[in-house]
Order: C-alpha cells, then structure tokens, then sequence
C-alpha cells in the first residue's frame, strides 16, 4: 500500500516535472487547463485513482526516468521528448481510463461519469 507521504511526494516530483518541461507540452495536454478549469468553477481534484492511474502512465512511458535524467543534466534530448509524447498519447488513451477503473475497483471508491472512468 502506497503511503500519503510517499504519494505527496510522488505527485509533488511529478507536477515538478510536468512544469519543467514547460508551457508547449501543458497545452499539448490541455490536461492542465481542464484541472484548473474545475477547480476554478469549484469542482474537486482529481481522485486518488486518477492521481494513481497518472502516476502509473508517467512511469509506463518513460517520463520519469528520462526526467530524472534531465534534471541532473539540464539537456533535452530525443528520449526526453519521445517520453513526453508517449505519456501524452497513453494519458489520453484507455489504458489511464482502464486503469483508473481498475484502480478505483480495488479501492471502492466511486469515479462519477466524467471523472477519470
């Protein structure tokens, strides 16, 4: 089980990481514009399966690793760029919506109709 300190700090490195790579990819997203958006009309968070299921893609893709890499060497290289769209393209796709499904299945917790699921 993933403690609430270990997960902070997951989440902290990976909105570090998110915001390194600067405004380009965020819009490219248009992820960050939509949590935004529904927190400025009030809406939640994201749950804990969507911040899981987003932690998942950004390891599966290769992101964190290649931004380790960069933040110990300040270079972009290919692998940089190549992980970004590879997180881009699995965020986007059914495995994040799988596996928020699957991870919300294992903890009970309810995703609501446009909420991750």
């Amino acid at each position: 089980m993933i403690s609430y300190r270990t997960l902070n700090s997951a989440l902290g490195a990976m909105i570090f990481g998110l915001a390194a790579f600067g405004s380009t990819a965020a819009q490219a997203d248009g992820h960050s514009q939509a949590l935004s958006e529904r927190l400025a009309s009030g809406g939640s968070a994201l749950t804990r399966a969507e911040v899981l299921a987003d932690l998942k893609i950004y390891q599966e893709s290769g992101l964190a690793s290649e931004e380790r890499v960069y933040s110990d060497t300040g270079v972009e290289t290919a692998a940089l760029k190549k992980a970004r769209a590879r997180y881009l393209e699995l965020r986007k796709g059914e495995r994040y919506t799988a596996l928020v499904a699957q991870i919300s299945r294992r903890t009970g917790e309810i995703i609501y109709r446009g909420h991750g699921a």
